[in-house]
């Protein structure tokens, strides 16, 4: 195996990158759950059962921020006359499949007999470790080739609206979950920033039932925790 030049394709920092900010949650999450499921021997079934529950939902929020993605990049693009391709298509069919797998392994684990629960967990550690390399490279994949493919496209407000979109369309408790990824994994001015770019781009009524409450609160325990 040979590792990537690991400088191979910069994107432009001086432009916006939609992708950045919610890519910064996604990497975050990897590898807290990563740790998480790697210290869990699932000898306490009331932990065990815990961690396979935010593991579900973790899952479930990858599957919708996938969807909003892709139907953001479509929309973006094809208001240029362009489209993602045949390829973007089958990698958004080959990333649901692998979090498909993943529920199955979850699913396995929790019916498990005693005697079988490690070494199933051990399954569902080693899968997730795979999943989250190929989805990390995935983002790099996104955030220079396709990111370049969207500066030559766009324009600013074009980028942001790629991010306010992808947002906008998940449901309360999807962004709920993002944001408990997000904010601790960004600094206060850029989710501030972020919080100022998606109070200007999405409906007034959306924002102020789906994002001002979910948070505030968090931005404030944030604080609280810091002092």
């Amino acid at each position: 195996m040979s590792y990537p030049r690991l400088t191979k394709c910069m994107p432009d920092e001086t432009r916006h990158n939609p992708f950045h900010r919610l890519y910064k949650a996604l990497r975050f999450g990897h590898c807290r759950m990563l740790a998480e499921l790697g210290a869990q021997d699932f000898a306490d079934d009331a932990e065990a059962s815990q961690l396979l529950e935010r593991l579900v939902r973790q899952l479930a929020l990858h599957r919708a921020i996938a969807a909003a993605r892709h139907a953001a990049l479509a929309e973006a693009l094809g208001a240029e006359g362009q489209s993602l391709g045949a390829g973007a298509a089958q990698d958004h069919a080959s990333h649901l499949a692998a979090l498909a797998e993943l529920d199955s392994l979850v699913r396995a684990v929790s019916v498990a007999a005693a005697q079988r629960r490690r070494p199933a967990a051990r399954s569902i550690y080693r899968c997730y470790a795979l999943y989250s390399a190929a989805d990390m490279t995935r983002m790099d994949e996104e955030e220079t080739t396709l990111l370049a493919q969207l500066h030559a496209a766009l324009t600013e407000a074009g980028l942001k609206q790629i991010e306010t979109r992808s947002i906008s369309r998940l449901g309360r408790d999807e962004l709920h979950g993002l944001l408990q990824l997000l904010l601790p994994a960004m600094s206060t001015p850029e989710a501030e920033a972020l919080l100022a770019q998606l109070e200007a781009g999405m409906d007034p009524a959306h924002y102020a039932a789906a994002v001002e409450p979910v948070v505030r609160p968090l931005l404030a325990a944030g604080s609280s925790a810091a002092a």
